[in-house]
This record gives structure tokens, C-alpha cells and sequence, in this order.
């Protein structure tokens, strides 16, 4: 049954996480956020439900406080409860937990608000599913006559999967604007446009008036990514490459900064830095010397080569306290032509030169590709280490849809058939099948030890 409304009640969800960890570096869910906000610039009346907002007031009876477990301003720790293990998971040593917002919490939330005419939810990574389907039961008990529409990257990758697992009413693939606003146009009969989102530019802030109490924003300067690695699935998310202008994501930061009091913003890009004499310099020169300060962390990996002196000068004054670099292996094969050696060790020279300290990089190299040896990833850790940089593991998780994903496919390296959930990048999907978990227990604690034993400061 459809309601149909002049100005419809629409609910906005980012529904819990289940893993066997989970650990919250200033995530937001962008493309809802986008969503609203042009859902409310219609006239619809918004409404948002994030359960992986831990500044939320509302959760803070039984979460506890946000900034317990924090190691960096502004992220940390999610509130967590253990949940029974999903079948295929049982094998597993460890615990399985929901992330998030407390079930009574939430419950309590839902029974004080009124109910919605549609509800649109969010997902993330394919073996996150789980946290949708409890979403969605939860949701569908209490408001049986709303039409459940999801979408997002889980939704994108696996249609039939969360058409199969989820059952939402509507499916939604791919960047979700043009298709969310036709959709709610042809439910409810509110007038709409059909051309938003493709001219980024175009698009109204995300919706962040949705969040109480708002200390940090993801920013997106750009969608879709120029580069076509092989176990990527960027070019599977958005239509093409495209970004801002330098000049409106400043303008948006500001306006953040000025309105709510925002001091910390992540820049989730897949490639922040390309082309950077047109892109990234002119921005980080408009952020150098606001006053009042912020606080900018790069979460994504960025491109060492893009790093010269006067990036990385510019990057220091801007006030960026948190970056990750993408080195991946120093094995040619795995590189795939991004980076090299010395284009990372030129980099991280000139990072150090500005000013920023051991702590702040992290270099991000690949862990558990098919046919990788784990001393490959030894060398490549130790080569970071001696260059002055945090080694962050990044574990390969077979992305349905990628090249990467195909070839294990056709070399029988991995079933389609196999439950999403056995793609859990913390479980090496096909190491698992090579080394023990002690082994892989050994690789993590070795890791960490390496960055441990690093200097406060760098010295050359």
C-alpha cells in the first residue's frame, strides 16, 4: 500500500554494522545525506535515523560517551553488543557483534517519532549484511504500510543477493539521486526533477541537519576514481569521474565551520590528489590560516607521487593531522603501475620536511591477494617502516563485480555461490586457505610492533 502525500514523511537510515570489529574514522553516509537533502529542498519532511552516530544524545544512556576509546579527535570506538553468530561464521574463533546505536535505543527511538510514509536505507560492505536484515525486520514490524527502499554500495554490488536476503520493496543501484527522487515522485506524487546527480556541483550539502549534535563532516570533493585497479570497485559505484571546483568545497567547509561549529573533516576520496595543480593545491591553499582552525584526515589512500614539496607544505597548513598514502607492494605485479618505491620515498621526504610526524602517515599496502606470498608483505612493511611511516594492513576482500573478483572466479579460486559473509576482509579470504591462524595472528601483531617502535618524531 502506497501513501500518498504533498509532503511525505521520509526515513532516513544507516543501519547498524555486524562484523567481528568495527571502528568509527569520522564515516558518514554521504549518499543519504545527499538525498535528504534534496528530498527536503522538495518539501518531503526528513527525518534520520544513523545508528553509527555515537555523538548522538539519544544512545548515550547505555553507549556511554562518545570520546571513550578515542585515539584521534573525533573518531573511535563504536558501542558494541554481541550477537548470535550467523551459520557460516561459525568456525570463527571470535566474537560477532552489533556495532552501532543500542536495539533498545533505537527501539525507543522509533516508538517516540511518527511514522513514515517511506523509508530509504543505506548499506555498505556486502558482508555488512547482516545489520540490514535485522534493520529491516525491525523496520518492517513496526511500520508494516511504509515502502522499505535500499541503496547503496552492498545494494550496487549485490542486487540479487539483497533483493533475495533484505526484501526491500524497492532497489536502488548505483548513485541514488535521480533514481531515489523519480521514485518518491512516482509514489507519492510530490513534484520532482529527474536530472539531479549528475552534475555533482549542482547538489545541495548533504543533509547534516539531521545529526543533534554534529563535531565532525565526510566530505566528498569528487566522485568515482580516474584510476582502474583491479580490485577496486569505484568505477562500479559511480557513472564517471568527475569533482568540484577548489572554490565550492571550501566554501562548504566554511559553511559548516561557521553554522554548526564543525572543526573536523575527512575527505573520503578515492583520488584527492589527481591532477593536483588543478585540484588539491588550489583547496588546501583556501583552508591554510581559517581562523578558527580545523582539523582535515584523509582516511582513503592518496597518491604519493602527488606529493611534492609544495603539497605537502600546503597539505601541513591547511591543518591536515591524519593522512594515508596508497603504496600497496613494493612487488611491481601488485602495484599495477600506481606507485614506486621512490615516488613513496619522495613523498614521505617532503612530508617530513613540512612537518608532520611518524605518527600522522600511514602507508596502506595490500595483505591476501590470490597467489601473494605473506613475505611479500613482510618486505613491503619493512621498506615502509625504514622510510619513517606507520604500515596500515590492508587486507584483500573479493569484491563481486571487480576484475580481481572475475579471475578468482574462472581459476576456481573462489565460489559465487560462497556466503557473502566468508568475504570479511579481516579473514583473508584466501589465506585462510594458505596459513594458519596463527600465522596471520603473527603478520597483525608483527605490524603492529613495527609501528609501535617508531619514532615520536621522525629523524633522519
Amino acid at each position: 500500500m502506497t501513501r500518498r502525500s504533498s509532503n511525505p514523511r521520509i526515513l532516513l537510515v544507516n543501519p547498524w554494522i555486524h562484523d567481528f570489529s568495527a571502528f568509527d574514522f569520522w564515516q558518514k553516509p554521504l549518499g543519504l545525506l545527499y538525498i535528504g537533502a534534496i528530498l527536503n529542498r522538495m518539501g518531503c519532511e526528513t527525518l534520520l535515523l544513523d545508528c553509527l552516530d555515537r555523538y548522538n544524545p539519544f544512545w548515550a544512556p547505555q553507549s556511554g560517551s562518545a570520546e571513550a576509546g578515542e585515539k584521534i579527535e573525533g573518531a573511535g570506538k563504536y558501542f558494541r553488543q554481541e550477537v548470535e553468530k550467523p551459520a557460516p561464521l561459525h568456525g570463527i574463533p571470535r566474537r560477532f557483534c552489533r556495532y552501532g546505536a543500542p536495539r533498545e535505543r533505537v527501539e525507543a527511538w522509533l516508538e517516540k517519532e511518527a511514522p513514515p510514509d517511506y523509508i530509504l536505507m543505506t548499506s555498505f560492505m556486502t558482508y555488512w549484511y547482516p545489520g540490514l536484515v535485522e534493520m529491516a525486520e525491525l523496520l518492517r514490524v513496526r511500520y508494516p504500510h511504509a515502502p522499505l527502499i535500499l541503496g547503496g554500495i552492498y545494494a550496487t554490488l549485490c542486487p540479487d543477493h539483497a533483493r533475495r536476503t533484505v526484501r526491500p520493496d524497492h532497489l536502488i543501484t548505483g548513485e541514488g539521486e535521480a533514481r531515489v527522487v523519480r521514485l518518491i515522485t512516482e509514489l507519492s506524487g510530490v513534484p520532482g526533477a529527474d536530472s539531479l546527480g549528475l552534475d555533482i556541483e549542482r547538489l545541495p550539502y548533504p543533509w547534516y541537519e539531521g545529526y543533534p549534535h554534529l563535531t565532525s563532516i565526510a566530505m566528498l570533493t569528487s566522485r568515482g576514481c580516474p584510476y582502474h585497479c583491479s580490485y577496486c570497485a569505484s568505477g562500479l559505484l559511480a557513472a564517471s569521474y568527475r569533482r568540484r571546483s577548489p572554490e565550492a568545497v571550501a566554501r562548504e567547509i566554511i559553511h559548516w565551520r561557521d553554522t554548526r561549529g564543525v572543526s573536523i573533516i575527512a575527505f573520503y576520496d578515492d583520488a584527492l590528489l589527481h591532477e593536483p595543480e588543478l585540484h588539491a593545491k588550489p583547496l588546501f591553499r583556501r583552508l591554510a590560516g581559517l581562523k578558527p582552525a580545523i582539523a582535515l584526515h584523509t582516511p582513503n589512500g592518496m597518491q604519493p607521487r602527488c606529493i611534492d614539496e609544495e603539497m605537502a607544505g600546503l597539505m601541513h597548513a591547511a591543518g591536515v593531522k591524519s593522512l594515508r598514502l596508497s603504496y600497496e607492494s613494493s612487488s611491481f605485479l601488485r602495484r599495477q603501475g600506481k606507485v614506486t618505491a621512490q615516488e613513496l620515498s619522495s613523498a614521505l621526504k617532503n612530508l617530513f620536511a613540512a612537518g608532520f610526524q611518524s605518527g600522522q602517515i600511514g602507508v596502506y599496502i595490500l595483505a591476501g591477494l590470490p597467489g601473494q606470498e605473506m613475505e611479500e608483505v613482510r618486505d613491503t612493511a619493512r621498506q615502509v617502516h625504514v622510510l619513517g611511516a606507520r604500515v596500515n594492513l590492508a587486507s584483500y576482500s573479493p569484491i563481486p563485480g571487480t576484475r580481481e573478483y572475475r579471475r578468482a572466479l574462472e581459476s576456481g579460486l573462489w565460489d559465487k555461490h560462497q556466503d557473502l559473509l566468508l568475504g570479511n576482509n579481516s579473514l583473508y579470504p584466501f589465506w585462510r586457505r594458505k596459513y594458519a591462524p596463527e600465522e596471520l595472528d603473527g603478520l597483525t601483531l608483527w605490524v603492529k610492533e613495527l609501528n609501535q617502535s617508531l619514532l615520536p618524531n621522525h629523524e633522519e
